[in-house]
């Protein structure tokens, strides 16, 4: 058997901390950040304790790594918006791509939406979610403008606070939520 080439072992390396990050997502949606010890997260993960610490420096790393991972996956969504939404139809498919996101992955979006109550880690959330937010709300600032909204960015901040409370309702009810008619009239008020 040949040794393994270095395109190889970078691969196996990427694997290996996609397969942590996913499981400290899962152990800080289902236990929460403060209890959730490396230890649990390298058991989960299939590396030693020592291991895991060549991928990330500690627990405050880590959370910053599940944290990116789950937002860049967002953000790769509205990267084909560019900076403008041009039309109302473009409007609607982002307002909905924006739940079918949160429909496939509830638990980084559950962690998410705990995070904002954690002190312990404020900090780094707000490090983290701030420029994200930034750029995902000037999309919607530049819809409101080019429509010739009075206060689009208000307006913007309005339909953030609307999608966090959406979002936040279908987390805690589930399926019980009415998520699709929810999505049709705020569609319809904000458009």
């Amino acid at each position: 058997m040949s040794p393994r080439t270095e395109k190889q072992i970078e691969k196996l390396k990427q694997k290996k901390e996609k397969l942590i990050l996913e499981s400290a997502l899962l152990l800080f949606s289902e236990k929460g950040y403060g209890n959730t010890s490396m230890q649990s997260i390298a058991i989960r993960s299939k590396v030693s304790k020592g291991n895991l610490y060549n991928y990330f420096e500690g627990k405050e790393d880590l959370l910053e790594g599940v944290l990116m991972y789950g937002l860049n996956q967002f953000a790769e969504y509205f990267n084909e918006f560019s900076t403008e939404l041009f039309t109302e139809k473009e409007f609607e498919i982002a307002i909905r791509g924006n739940f079918e996101m949160i429909q496939s992955n509830k638990k980084f979006w559950k962690l998410y939406y705990n995070l904002f109550a954690q002190p312990e880690v404020q900090d780094l959330f707000t490090k983290i979610f701030t420029p994200f937010f930034e750029q995902y709300i000037a999309i919607f600032e530049m819809y409101y403008k080019n429509k010739g909204d009075n206060d689009p960015k208000a307006t913007a901040l309005l339909l953030g606070s609307a999608l966090d409370g959406v979002s936040l309702g279908y987390l805690l009810m589930g399926d019980t939520y009415p998520l699709n008619n929810v999505i049709n009239q705020l569609i319809e008020k904000f458009k």
